[in-house]
């Protein structure tokens, strides 16, 4: 099975405990993807993309996990909830009846933003954070959280670029947390692969003597089709 290349023995073993031990709360199946949750040192919210397995959970492991293979467990012997029948079924629902429903979705775990319309993008949340930095050193490690857990995946290229020419810029980091964060950031950046955004970083590193380490990521990450 698909599985098996990213799960490994032990893995597959306590996920297949968790399972049989009812420690899945629900297992959703929608969009072939698979949504739940399932309870270990607390009530972990795990998703499960049936294209190649891989998972990705609230849990300190993160990735291709324990809980994310206890969904998968779920789902091999369907015991599953079908979210696109749950979905198509409220169709038929009256429209009060889902703006209840949906009332208290949002009341029970105030999820106000994703109703309210306001312009807060990601760059702008992070230059707010990195503002907070010289006030209280621990905020470095609230910046450093912020970019790996919702700016790093969610952003523009261009405002990652924005966001990184910032840190170059400020005085705020001893050189191990600047190491670090850059180290984040130059590896999204290769990933992505944007080559105008990349042309764009060598000209930033020729400005800041601290990116000398440029080219390392360039041929750690970059194939020779890129042609820069």
């Amino acid at each position: 099975m698909e599985y098996r290349r990213i799960y490994d023995s032990k893995i597959i073993e306590r996920g297949k405990k968790y399972y049989s031990n009812n420690l899945v709360k629900y297992c959703v199946k929608f969009n072939n993807k698979l949504y739940g949750k399932v309870l270990g040192g607390e009530l972990y919210n795990t998703v499960v993309n049936l294209k190649d397995f891989s998972g990705i959970c609230s849990c300190p492991y993160r990735y291709n996990c324990k809980h994310a293979y206890a969904l998968i467990e779920a789902f091999l012997n369907n015991d599953y909830i079908d979210g696109d029948k749950v979905f198509e079924d409220l169709k038929g629902e009256s429209k009060e009846k889902i703006l209840e429903i949906l009332k208290n979705i949002v009341v029970e775990y105030n999820l106000w933003e994703a109703i309210i319309k306001r312009e807060n993008s990601l760059l702008e949340e992070g230059r707010s954070i990195l503002k907070l930095i010289p006030y209280e050193r621990k905020n470095v490690y609230t910046f450093r959280s912020f970019l790996k857990n919702r700016f790093l995946k969610n952003s523009k290229d261009e405002e990652l670029l924005i966001l990184l020419e910032e840190v170059l810029s400020s005085s705020y980091f001893e050189d191990e947390d600047l190491y670090d964060i850059l180290d984040m950031m130059l590896q999204e950046i290769f990933e992505r692969k944007n080559r105008k955004i990349i042309e764009k970083l060598f000209t930033l590193a020729k400005r800041y003597n601290i990116l000398w380490f440029v080219e390392e990521y360039y041929y750690d990450y970059i194939d020779e089709d890129l042609g820069i």
